[in-house]
């Protein structure tokens, strides 16, 4: 579903090199805030180009203004549509899911929310901030939910607030995102997915809420970094450094071939993102992004499936080593 910047012949897979807003180079810095406009506004208003998966080709600084909390978001309902219950009064809690009032917790679709095991204590507290600045005189409404192996309500929800001058409603997950209160997701409708990554990447120009800190972006190349988010969803960027495979592609962001941070992609999900015609060769020396749960599979890894999950943020650099000296561990499993 999308990317922060997209090269049709070099689509690609999340890693960490940017910690957004807090980039060690300025120009980088300067440069990454570029695309991620320039990605604002294409998804704003529905610009993706697709070529076989999700690729954005533009890296222009566009300028995308950020939303204001009472702006409503373009045109899709994404609460959807099913048999919507009275709303409540919901909180933040740090399970990973919204409390109600009634007791019952709420895991939205289209949000990964920060939990207690985040390895940064100070992400909690500031999602905190934000959902309440969400949440505040505001109701809940549960669409189309059902119960998750937590007992948590788990799908669409409506945010209800009566006392805004438009007694607006939205897509609950999208007005949580936009005011960076977590990480948007590829679930849902293709059109949903796209709407929350805007939304997500209007909160990281913004340096709203998780995105004023670093850590909301681990660095792919850092492996202590990404084993202490094994089991957490995570965006994590960075520079590709081998790829290799046969039945399965890999990704990988260190030398460590133990212990670095690897991508899996079968043939089929590799064509379903990135398009069938690519060359997962020209990855190499790509800066990408890549969203997910991080695993286990002999080192931190991430097995990335929808459109959305994998983005390439800039080209090819060629002054690498030779791909053939960093050996994938999981080549030929």
């Amino acid at each position: 579903m999308i990317g922060s910047a997209f090269n049709p012949e070099g689509g690609c897979r999340y890693r960490c090199c940017m910690t957004l807003g807090h980039s060690s180079v300025r120009a980088g810095r300067r440069d990454h805030t570029h695309s991620l406009r320039a990605l604002a506004r294409l998804l704003a208003v529905g610009g993706l180009a697709l070529s076989g998966g999700l690729i954005l080709e533009t890296i222009s600084p566009a300028a995308a203004r950020p939303a204001q909390r009472a702006a409503v978001p373009a045109a899709t309902d994404c609460a959807g549509r099913g048999t919507e219950a009275a709303g409540s009064a919901a909180r933040w809690s740090d399970a990973g899911a919204l409390a109600l009032a009634d007791g019952r917790g709420l895991a939205p679709e289209g949000i990964a929310l920060p939990t207690r095991l985040s390895p940064d204590p100070q992400l909690l507290a500031v999602a905190a901030d934000a959902a309440a600045s969400v949440l505040d005189g505001c109701a809940v409404a549960p669409v189309t939910t059902t119960l998750d192996r937590h007992g948590r309500l788990a799908g669409t929800a409506r945010l209800v607030c009566p006392a805004a001058a438009d007694a607006r409603q939205e897509d609950l997950a999208t007005a949580l995102v936009r005011a960076g209160v977590g990480y948007a997701t590829a679930e849902g409708d293709t059109v949903c997915a796209t709407q929350r990554l805007s939304a997500e990447a209007e909160a990281r120009i913004a340096r709203r809420g998780i995105w004023s800190l670093a850590s909301a972006v681990a660095p792919a190349g850092d492996e202590k970094a990404m084993a202490e988010r094994r089991g957490l969803f995570s965006v994590t960027e960075g520079r590709v450094l081998a790829v290799g495979g046969r039945d399965r592609i890999f990704l990988n962001f260190g030398a460590s071939w133990k212990q670095d941070f690897t991508v899996m992609l079968t043939r089929e999900d590799f064509a379903t993102i990135l398009g069938d015609r690519l060359d997962p060769a020209i990855l190499r020396g790509a800066l990408i992004q890549v969203r997910g749960v991080v695993r286990e599979e002999g080192g931190p890894a991430m097995a990335p499936r929808r459109r959305g999950e994998v983005l390439r943020i800039e080209g090819k650099v060629e002054n690498l080593p030779d791909a053939q000296a960093l050996p994938s561990r999981r080549r030929e499993r």
